[in-house]
């Protein structure tokens, strides 16, 4: 059995190699629809083979033990605790030109600059750092 099919494989060959082959034509007229089947091929061809690849790494990296990241360094943070007070904030002046005139006494007051209170003071809430 086995010789038999040995020698009709090998009469296959023969009639294969045999055969005239056909004329299909210009050697140019299917250039470019050869080329965009070999890109296409070849695109898919990676696509197939980078996804298999990706499969295998994430099946061998989930029976991998995690690798903890690097420690960083944090400086000690000083003791301590925040807390809200209460903290007086100044008043604000500003310097404006009063012009020359007359007061309430009918008297000339010259022109020049004096300050003005533009905003009084007031209580306001800080979050302050206490240290022990």
């Amino acid at each position: 059995m086995k010789k038999l099919m040995i020698s009709l494989i090998a009469i296959l060959v023969c009639v294969s190699l045999l055969a005239v082959p056909a004329l299909a034509g210009s050697k140019q007229r299917h250039r470019w629809e050869g080329l965009a089947i070999g890109v296409g091929a070849a695109l898919l061809g990676s696509a197939l083979l980078n996804s298999h690849h990706n499969a295998v790494s994430n099946e061998t990296a989930s029976y991998e033990t995690p690798v903890p990241p690097p420690p960083r360094y944090c400086p000690p943070r000083p003791r301590g605790h925040w807390e809200i007070r209460r903290i007086w904030v100044p008043p604000a002046f500003k310097r404006v030109w009063n012009p020359a005139h007359y007061n309430h006494r009918r008297e000339w007051v010259p022109g020049g600059w004096i300050k003005i209170i533009s905003d009084p003071g007031h209580w306001a809430q800080d979050r302050v750092w206490m240290t022990q």
